[in-house]
C-alpha cells in the first residue's frame, strides 16, 4: 500500500498533466482500450486524464476495483469531497473488508474535511484489519491528532485573506517572500491551461515571479525573472533572501513523471538594480533532495536551513542546517534532531528572531500539513508549538513568512476559498494567503431566536461588503449564538437562514471603533407556514432528458455572479438528485437580462453558470457531470426585450439558472414538493 506524504503535496501538484490517449470521443472507445489507456495514464502519473478514462470505464462496468482507483485518484488530487463520495458508495457494501486499504484513504479524506467522528471510525477499522504497519502508525497519529484538536489555540487576533491582484491562478503558487523594498517574490507555473506531461513548453515549468508594490500599497501584475534565474527546462522556486537583501537563494528541480527527482540549491547577487546570473551552491550538492532554503542564525553564526531526504535523518523529509563560510561555501549539513524532525515530513522552514517556523505532518495537528513554531535558547530547540487555527486548517498549510515588523505575512494553503480559481476542485491546488495580526479585537455576537425563544441550528454568514475578505459562514446545531471576529473601519452584512424559516439579514459597520469591543446583534426568524398534507399521498412528477427546468430561487444581483444564500435551496435540490442518480450528467445554464453589451452579458452568464457548478463541485459532485453554459441575453423569458421599459423585478426574472438532464437516465420521478416553485421551460 502506498501512503501519500510530502513529495506529492509540496511539489508534485505543481503539474496538472494533460495528455490525449485517443483523438476520438471517449464514448467511441472500446471498454478494454479505456481501461488500458487509464492504466497507462496512471503509470505516467497523468492523474487527471487517468481519472477521466477510469470514469468512462466505470460507467460501463461498475467494477468496484475501478471505483477504488477513482477514490484514490480523488484523494491524491486532494479532491476530498469527491473522494468521500466515491469511497462511501464502495465501502458501504464492503462488509467483508475486501477494500480495507481504502478505509485509510476514506478516513484521511474525511479528516481533511473536518468530519472527525466519521474519520475516526474509518481509521480505527483500517487499523484493526490492515497488515500495513507503517500506514497504521500514521493512521494512529491522525487519530491522536483529532482527539487533541480541541486543545489547539484559536488565534482570534489573526485575519487571513486570499491574495488576489493576478497573483493566484488555477495552478499552484508557493514560496511567497517579501524583498527588502516591499516587492513580493513567489513561484508559479505561467501556463493558463492544463500542463502537457510530454514537456517541451517553457511555460509548463515553475518560475520565480516578482510583483512590485506600487504607490497605493497594492501589488502590480507579476513579472517573470530573467532566464539567468528561471532556466528553461527546470522548475525554479523556493525563493528566500538574506536579511540585507544582497543574496537570493532558490532551487532548480526536475521531475521524473510526477515525482521530485532532483532539487539543487542556487544563489544570485543583487547589485541594487538587478539580479546576477545564478550560481550553484556546490558545497551542498549531493545525491539527495535539497529544497526550501532560508537564512537564519545559530550559535552566533549565519546558517542556511533547508529540507532534505539525505540519509541519516529521522525519516521522510527532515530539516537541516549548514553554517555559512563564504558565498557558496557551507559546512556539512546537520540534522535538527528528533525534537523538530519526525519519522514523517518536515518542510518549508522560516527563521525569525530566534524562532523556527516550519510545516509538518508528523506532529499533532488539525490535518494535512500544519505550521509549527520552535524557539532556540542558544543550546536546544523547544518542543514545536502548533500555531493554531487561522494559520492552520484541516487541509495543507505551509510556507509561512513574516514582514520585518511581524504584523503581517504570507502562507500557502490548499484550503477552499470562494475567490479561488478552480482547476478541478477548490482544494486541489496551493495558493498564497496574506494574514494580518490585529491590534484590537472586535467581536460580533449574533443571537438567533424565533419569537418563542432561542433557535438552534441556523446558518449565519458574515459578508465583508468591502470585498477584501471572503464570506465566512457558520452552522451551529447545538446553540443559537454565533461569534465572528471583525476588522476596523469595515461595513458588514450578516445573512441568517434556517430550514422552515424565512431568511433575514442585517447590516452594520465598525467605523470609529478604536479599542477592543463586542457588537451584539439579535435576529428573530419568522417560520414559514406549513401546509397540512398528512392525509394525502405525495404527488410525483416526471422529468425527462433534455427538458429544461427553471430554478426559481437561483437569481443574481445586477452585474454580479455570486451565489446568493437563498439560491442554495435549489442547488441542494440538484445535488440531492445527482447523488440519487450517480450516472446523471446535467447542463446548468445561466441567463442575463437585456441590459448591457451582448458580449459582456455572455461572459457574465458564463461566470454565473460556473459559480453554480463550482458550488456543486465543492460539495462532492464530480466536475465532468456538470456542463456550465452561459446564454447571456439570448433567451429572455418575459416581455423585457431590447427597447422595452421594465421594472427591476421583471429584469431580475431573466437573471436565472436552469438545469436539464443531458446524459444518464432518460426520465426520473420526483415529488412535486421537491420541485415546488420550479418551472418547466418550453423548447
Amino acid at each position: 500500500m502506498k501512503t501519500v506524504h510530502s513529495i506529492t503535496v509540496v511539489f508534485v501538484l505543481l503539474l496538472m498533466f494533460g495528455l490525449n490517449g485517443y483523438s476520438q470521443p471517449l464514448t467511441e472507445v472500446p471498454y478494454n482500450k479505456m481501461l488500458e489507456t487509464a492504466d497507462r495514464m496512471m503509470k505516467l502519473r497523468d492523474y487527471y486524464n487517468a481519472e477521466d478514462w477510469y470514469n468512462q470505464a466505470y460507467r460501463e462496468s461498475k467494477d468496484p476495483n475501478i471505483a477504488a482507483q477513482l477514490g484514490y485518484l480523488s484523494y491524491i488530487l486532494r479532491h476530498y469531497e469527491n473522494a468521500t463520495k466515491r469511497y462511501k458508495r464502495l465501502l458501504d457494501k464492503d462488509d467483508d473488508n475486501i477494500f480495507i486499504d481504502e478505509r485509510y484513504y476514506y478516513g484521511m479524506s474525511l479528516r481533511a474535511l473536518g468530519r472527525y467522528n466519521e474519520a475516526f471510525a474509518e481509521l480505527q477499522r483500517f487499523i484493526e484489519f490492515s497488515s500495513e504497519e507503517d500506514t497504521k502508525a500514521f493512521a494512529k497519529l491522525a487519530i491522536e491528532s483529532m482527539q487533541k484538536a480541541s486543545e489547539i489555540p484559536e488565534n482570534i487576533e489573526t485575519a487571513i485573506q486570499f491574495l488576489e491582484n493576478d497573483i493566484n491562478s488555477a495552478f499552484v503558487e508557493y514560496s511567497p517572500r517579501l524583498f527588502s523594498n516591499g516587492d513580493l517574490y513567489f513561484s508559479a507555473i505561467p501556463s493558463r491551461k492544463v500542463v502537457d506531461a510530454t514537456g517541451g513548453n517553457d511555460d509548463q515549468y515553475s518560475k520565480i515571479f516578482v510583483s512590485k508594490r506600487n504607490e497605493n500599497g497594492a501589488y502590480d501584475k507579476p513579472e517573470e525573472l530573467e532566464k539567468e534565474i528561471n532556466r528553461p527546462g527546470y522548475h525554479t522556486g523556493n525563493v528566500s533572501f538574506t536579511p540585507d537583501g544582497k543574496y537570493m537563494y532558490f532551487t532548480r528541480s526536475q521531475l521524473d513523471g510526477n515525482d521530485l527527482d532532483r532539487s539543487e540549491l542556487y544563489f544570485s547577487k543583487f547589485d541594487g538594480e538587478e539580479w546576477s546570473p545564478a550560481y550553484q551552491v556546490s558545497s551542498l550538492s549531493g545525491d539527495f533532495i535539497l529544497t526550501h532554503p532560508v537564512v537564519g542564525e545559530l550559535f552566533g553564526n549565519e546558517v542556511l536551513f533547508f529540507t532534505s531526504d539525505m540519509e541519516g535523518g529521522e525519516g521522510g523529509l527532515d530539516l537541516y542546517y549548514s553554517t555559512f563560510q563564504g558565498e557558496d561555501d557551507f559546512t556539512a549539513p546537520v540534522n535538527l534532531g528528533a525534537v523538530i524532525n519526525t519519522p514523517y515530513d518536515e518542510v518549508t522552514p522560516y527563521y525569525m528572531d530566534g524562532s523556527l517556523y516550519f510545516s509538518s505532518d508528523g506532529h499533532l495537528g488539525l490535518g494535512g500539513y500544519d505550521i509549527f513554531k520552535a524557539n532556540w535558547d542558544g543550546r536546544v530547540w523547544s518542543e514545536p508549538e502548533n500555531l493554531g487555527h487561522t494559520y492552520n486548517t484541516t487541509f495543507d498549510d505551509m510556507n509561512i513568512s513574516f514582514s520585518p515588523a511581524g504584523n503581517f505575512g504570507y502562507l500557502v494553503s490548499n484550503r477552499p476559498d470562494e475567490k479561488k480559481k478552480n482547476m478541478k476542485s477548490k482544494t486541489c491546488c496551493d495558493d498564497i494567503y496574506q494574514f494580518n495580526i490585529r491590534d484590537i479585537i472586535i467581536d460580533l455576537n449574533t443571537i438567533v431566536s424565533d419569537g418563542n425563544g432561542p433557535l438552534n441550528g441556523a446558518t449565519v454568514s458574515l459578508i465583508d461588503k468591502s470585498g477584501i475578505r471572503s464570506k465566512e459562514s457558520k452552522e451551529e446545531p447545538e446553540t443559537n449564538e454565533f461569534g465572528f471576529i471583525l476588522d476596523q473601519d469595515r461595513s458588514y452584512k450578516v445573512h441568517i437562514t434556517k430550514d422552515g424559516y424565512y431568511p433575514d439579514s442585517l447590516e452594520f459597520n465598525t467605523l470609529g471603533i478604536l479599542d477592543d469591543f463586542t457588537i451584539t446583534k439579535e435576529v428573530t426568524l419568522r417560520p414559514i407556514p406549513v401546509e397540512d398534507t398528512s392525509d394525502s399521498e405525495p404527488e410525483f412528477e416526471t422529468l425527462t432528458i433534455n427538458e429544461p427546468i427553471r430554478l426559481n430561487k437561483i437569481y443574481y444581483d445586477f452585474d454580479k455572479w455570486d451565489i446568493l444564500p437563498e439560491a442554495e435551496i435549489d442547488l441542494n435540490i440538484i445535488k440531492d438528485l445527482m447523488d440519487q442518480y450517480p450516472d446523471m450528467v446535467i447542463e446548468l445554464s445561466s441567463h442575463t437580462d437585456i441590459r448591457g453589451p451582448a458580449r459582456y452579458n455572455q461572459n457574465l452568464s458564463q461566470q454565473r453558470a460556473q459559480s453554480a457548478k463550482d458550488w456543486l463541485v465543492e460539495r462532492g459532485i464530480v466536475d465532468n457531470r456538470i456542463q456550465a453554459v452561459g446564454y447571456g441575453e439570448e433567451r429572455i423569458a418575459n416581455q423585457c426585450k431590447q427597447g422595452t421599459r421594465c421594472s427591476e423585478e421583471d429584469h431580475r426574472f431573466n437573471r436565472r439558472t436552469e438545469f436539464k438532464i443531458i446524459e444518464g437516465p432518460t426520465e426520473i420521478q420526483v415529488t412535486k414538493e421537491i420541485l415546488k416553485g420550479a418551472t418547466r421551460q418550453e423548447g
